[in-house]
């Protein structure tokens, strides 16, 4: 007698994630908003590090983490600690807020602004601020 593979229904919830799809075996993590923000993470340092020219390890020692570390924060698998943050931000120089996501309403121009002001003197940071300020008043 012919042995019958028992079917498995798929899941039709938009929030479950199959990892693998075998018989009798199915793996299954749910989409959580900690983990999409693992992955952003992660890719963004991927991205900022090969936008650099830096290998794995070179990142891992200028932040004195392993580069197996690295390479799981960058895969998504690794939630890091705010240590590790400031770390992989510092190894990467740039400020750690990039990293979570503080610049991305900001896109071209505007993000070169804000850098070049940030770049410069507290007493001419205020100056210029009133003047856009104000330039942003007439346009209304």
């Amino acid at each position: 007698m012919a042995s019958r593979r028992r079917r498995v229904p798929r899941p039709r919830h938009s929030n479950i994630i199959v990892l693998s799809w075998q018989p009798f075996r199915v793996f299954i993590s749910h989409a959580t908003s900690a983990n999409v923000r693992c992955v952003s993470l992660g890719k963004d340092v991927r991205r900022r590090r090969l936008a650099l020219g830096l290998t794995l390890e070179q990142v891992a020692e200028k932040a004195r983490l392993s580069p197996n570390y690295v390479g799981s924060v960058e895969m998504g698998r690794r939630d890091p600690s705010l240590s590790t943050v400031l770390a992989l931000a510092r190894a990467l120089r740039i400020p750690p807020g990039d990293l979570l996501g503080g610049a991305q309403a900001l896109e071209g121009p505007a993000l070169e602004a804000a850098r070049l002001v940030a770049s410069l003197p507290g007493e001419v940071q205020e100056p210029l601020l009133a003047l856009l300020r104000s330039l942003a008043r007439k346009r209304r």
